[in-house]
């Protein structure tokens, strides 16, 4: 087939950045390559714009999910892409990864509230002040080489240990801090990268079964981040099936130009991607999204210019997304980060100065309410 999409492609989520709406609907510049014939997608003429080698027509995009067909004399495809509304831009989360260590503290501990915990008060402060929405992404247990990190090893932990004398705390602040498997603990590496549905269903259940028992299933996200960000399609296919709806990553290359924590993702799917806010693979029914900055992978300042920068740009600036990991909180983990609340405060507080509000993934992934539709008002 010489028919071909370049932009959107199946599954983008596009927006007013990308676009221009007028009487209800979002107009964009489809762009596709096709051999010199006569060509109209939803009906309407396209022409060859030699500047960009390829044929474009400006198409009206109305609601969440929108089909788009190309038709030539000879040949006819489609693509289905969805709307971001202009409420739902200008969003950003705060994740973090790896987490278990503050459960079992708040277990042992004597805390009149999960705030009085100074790492989820960092959480806290960035609510209150940039009003940040967190996610976090558990452990259902340690494993002796991640205990072997801290000086200070911790004794074996796991979720089925967690008090549930906060669980009224967490269910009144579920509307901003959300809690979400991530896998069953820090080693191997890429747990889910070769594992089968099995596996991971069972570690899913593992965890969310005992959020819901400590903290109530008002906690429970439907989206999450898989442990390395690396999971093949069974996997992937499983975690739908329980019911997440997206999953968020890195897409971006190594040195050797390979994909990393990517899922499932080749080379040119991570560019398409790490370029973006949102994607969704159509065929499996799973939004992808970007994290824009690990706030503990680079000295402070390169990872403030690397938020700035993703608020900046057009096409992944909707919603940024920045995570963390839990054990650079610790002093006596390897590679503590003293830092660590700067590095968390300040990069809210520069998305904060520029206009964005804290939100879940599910919230600005999600269809609206038919009730909610704006052409009914």
């Amino acid at each position: 087939m010489s028919l071909k999409f370049l932009f959107p492609i199946d599954g983008d989520f596009v927006n007013s950045r990308e676009g221009n709406w007028q009487g209800g609907a979002l107009y964009i510049d489809v762009m596709l390559a096709a051999e010199e014939r006569s060509l109209s997608v939803c009906g309407i003429p396209a022409v060859f714009d030699p500047a960009l080698g390829c044929y474009t027509a400006q198409v009206p995009l109305y609601g969440y999910r929108n089909r788009i067909t190309a038709k030539t004399d000879t040949e006819e495809c489609g693509i289905t892409v969805f709307v971001t509304p202009e409420e739902n831009l200008k969003k950003y989360r705060l994740s973090s990864d790896d987490n278990i260590r503050f459960l079992q503290e708040l277990t042992q501990g004597d805390y009149a509230s999960i705030f009085d915990h100074p790492y989820l008060a960092v959480y806290k402060k960035a609510h209150d002040l940039y009003g940040a929405k967190v996610h976090l992404n558990l452990f259902y247990e340690y494993d002796e080489t991640y205990r072997s990190n801290f000086s200070d090893t911790p004794a074996y932990f796991n979720l089925s240990m967690m008090t549930d004398r906060y669980k009224e705390e967490f269910i009144s602040n579920s509307h901003w801090l959300k809690l979400a498997f991530h896998s069953r603990s820090e080693y191997p590496a890429k747990p889910y990268l070769n594992a089968d549905g099995k596996t991971v269903r069972e570690d899913c259940i593992a965890v969310c079964r005992e959020v819901c028992r400590f903290a109530g299933k008002e906690c429970i996200s439907n989206s999450t981040t898989v442990h390395w960000g690396e999971g093949n399609r069974e996997v992937i296919r499983a975690l739908r099936a329980m019911g997440f709806t997206s999953l968020t990553g890195y897409f971006m290359k190594n040195n050797a130009n390979e994909p990393i924590v990517s899922y499932y993702a080749d080379s040119e799917l991570t560019d398409h991607i790490g370029a973006r806010d949102f994607w969704m693979d159509t065929q499996e029914d799973m939004i992808f999204g970007r994290i824009d900055s690990v706030l503990n992978a680079k000295p402070l300042d390169e990872i403030l210019q690397e938020v700035t920068e993703a608020a900046e740009d057009p096409h992944r600036g909707g919603f940024v997304s920045i995570m963390i990991h839990e054990q650079y909180f610790y002093k006596d983990y390897k590679w503590y980060l003293p830092d660590f609340e700067d590095r968390v405060l300040r990069s809210c507080k520069i998305l904060a100065d520029r206009g964005y509000t804290g939100a879940h993934v599910s919230e600005v992934t999600a269809q609206r309410p038919l009730a909610d539709n704006p052409a009914f008002q």
